[in-house]
């Protein structure tokens, strides 16, 4: 399964805020600009109109034509043009005019406005620059830019500054989550705060773990207690069952009834060891650890494992090519794992089949041959999960090696190649 990437939720608010943000400013600075650039316009060809009426009263009701020459010398911004078959009575040009002044080209709003000048049709051309407006407009766009971006910036920074203040409760009480040991059985004492949902979440929180702990005290009693009432009537049992066994008065039925409740109450015991294993570690009751040493741990298990092998024809293969694996944990649990993984390799061969046990730099394999077909990996590591009925166990060996690894955060894994099963613990 892909990780997903986890955020701050300051950061993933701010992304969202930012962008829009950026939106903001995307879509307003055009607008500003076309739209401040439209206004400009239209205020200069009312003035340039303006200009033609004034002409138009002043001057050109009594000049010649022989006049205009003479005329269009003396206005330089106002020109009369002979007429070019323009049909509308006025038309506006933006183009680009020589001016005297800058010595290059500039952009120029243009008035042509037919006029009639003895009787005769002409053209009045009047031209205004706009190259400051277009400065002055591109500045504004600038300007707008700079307190945008100012604004923004100022947000997230007010933003993270006030997030920090606000939510101060909030990672004092993860915080103490964190320090909680449900072990020490103390519930945490939360900071006061004068924000009404972290105060809930306080509250809600304080509850979770007193409801933890009071569950957890019950079983861990429940745990003390099965431990020491329930042994001691099925070692009183079996041992009765050994008596009778060494009775020489016994038929043969009575032995093989007394026979079959001797193997029940093995199983029984058995299955009752591993439960309330399986309980301690559930509950953290193995929680003092020390340097181990995995191929010592081996050798010390593997005479007698190896002798149940044996007596089951079972051919074993052990290959220990690191010779000195350190790790930090409990040797009854370290043990307890080994031990279930071997037994659980030995009881579930096949006939005359093989056994190998190989460590490989931080990693145990043991593979076994079995059925002619994988596991069910679904039910593999589930407890009372039997994956061979012909073969009775208690179906907790693989549970309790499972749980041993969750503690540790080891990798287990199951594999089935070639008509072997293999299991392998990856020490972290």
């Amino acid at each position: 399964m892909d990780r997903i990437k986890k955020r701050k939720l300051l950061s993933k608010t701010l992304s969202y805020y930012v962008a829009f943000g950026i939106l903001l400013l995307l879509i307003a600075l055009p607008f500003y600009y076309f739209y401040y650039q439209r206004y400009y316009i239209h205020e200069i060809d009312e003035y340039l109109l303006g200009q033609k009426d004034e002409v138009c009263k002043k001057g050109l009701n009594t000049l010649r034509v022989d006049e205009i020459p003479l005329w269009n010398k003396f206005n330089i911004d106002k020109k009369i043009l002979p007429d070019d078959g323009q049909t509308e009575t006025s038309r506006f040009v933006t183009s680009e005019c020589y001016d005297e002044h800058e010595k290059e080209n500039i952009s120029c709003r243009i008035l042509y406005s037919r006029i009639k000048i003895e009787g005769k049709d002409y053209i009045l051309s009047i031209h205004l620059s706009i190259y400051e407006a277009k400065k002055i407009i591109q500045f504004g766009t600038v300007l707008h830019l700079i307190f945008f971006s100012i604004l923004l910036i100022g947000f997230v920074i007010i933003t993270h500054l006030l997030y920090k203040k606000l939510w101060r409760p909030f990672y004092q009480t993860l915080s103490e989550i964190r320090r909680f040991n449900i072990r020490n059985s103390e519930i945490p004492v939360f900071h006061a705060n004068n924000v009404r949902e972290f105060s809930q979440l306080n509250k809600a929180v304080e509850i979770l773990i007193a409801n933890s702990v009071q569950a957890y005290k019950i079983q861990k009693e429940f745990t003390e207690n099965a431990s020491h009432e329930m042994q001691t009537p099925l070692a009183v049992f079996q041992s009765k069952l050994d008596i009778m066994l060494q009775q020489q008065d016994l038929s043969e039925s009575q032995m093989q009834i007394i026979q079959s409740l001797y193997e029940a109450t093995s199983r029984l015991t058995r299955m009752n060891k591993n439960l309330l294993l399986l309980a301690k570690i559930d509950n953290l009751q193995f929680l003092d650890t020390q340097d181990l040493n995995v191929v010592e741990i081996l050798d010390n298990l593997l005479p007698f494992l190896l002798e149940q092998a044996e007596a089951n024809h079972i051919t074993t293969t052990i290959k220990t090519g690191n010779k000195s694996l350190m790790i930090q944990a409990n040797r009854t649990l370290l043990e307890s794992l080994v031990n279930n993984l071997i037994t659980n390799a030995i009881k579930h061969n096949a006939p005359n089949g093989n056994l190998s046990v190989e460590l490989e730099q931080n990693k145990l394999v043991v593979c076994n041959t079995g059925t002619g077909k994988s596991l069910n990996r679904k039910m593999l590591f589930h407890r009372f999960g039997q994956m061979n009925e012909k073969v009775k166990g208690s179906g907790l060996g693989l549970a309790i090696v499972k749980q041993i690894c969750v503690q540790y955060g080891w990798d287990i894994a199951y594999d089935y190649e070639n008509g072997m099963h293999r299991f392998s613990v990856v020490f972290g």
